[in-house]
């Protein structure tokens, strides 16, 4: 019996075929994923985006964020445990969805009190993407150029069907 599975039948070849096609048994209201996903918002035009957003800045520290009240003088200066500071741009990513990315290497130092310190170089990448914002429209300009190209396009096609006659 050496090759055969424990559990085949040796009658000859089983009634259901090993690669049997999906059927769509869900309900139509199940049936399709993905979507707008409950609390998304509709995402504004990207060139809008870019042209409103700010940059963003982020602080790296090894001590936790103490609150800060109107009598304490900035965090940066003064924490001991600063370590460096990145600033995020607003830019539109390669899958067509926009937000904020920064990068930066950092020297950081390790070990403890007693302990030789050891340095090692680390790279801080940071995308901060806006929910929602892969199946926003471009933008004006680039709206205007597509119907500029579409009616170019009908324009060349009514001369090309006014020579055929």
């Amino acid at each position: 019996m050496a090759g055969t599975k424990r559990g085949a039948d040796s009658d000859g070849p089983s009634k259901r075929a090993s690669k049997v096609a999906k059927t769509d048994d869900k309900p139509a209201s199940k049936a399709k994923k993905g979507g707008a996903k409950k609390g998304a918002t509709k995402a504004m035009a990207t060139s809008a985006f870019k042209s409103k957003a700010l940059p963003l800045h982020v602080n790296l520290t090894h001590t936790p964020p103490s609150i800060p009240d109107a009598d304490t003088v900035p965090v940066a200066p003064t924490d001991p445990g600063f370590l460096g500071s990145l600033t995020l741009v607003p830019s539109e990513f390669n899958t067509k969805s926009y937000g904020w990315k920064g990068n930066k290497r950092l020297t950081i130092e390790i070990g403890g009190e007693g302990e030789e310190k050891e340095k090692v170089t680390v790279q801080l990448t940071i995308n901060a993407t806006v929910m929602g914002s892969k199946g926003a429209k471009k933008g004006d300009k680039e709206d205007e150029e597509e119907k500029d190209k579409e009616a170019e396009a009908a324009e060349e096609e009514a001369a090309d069907a006014g020579d055929e006659e």
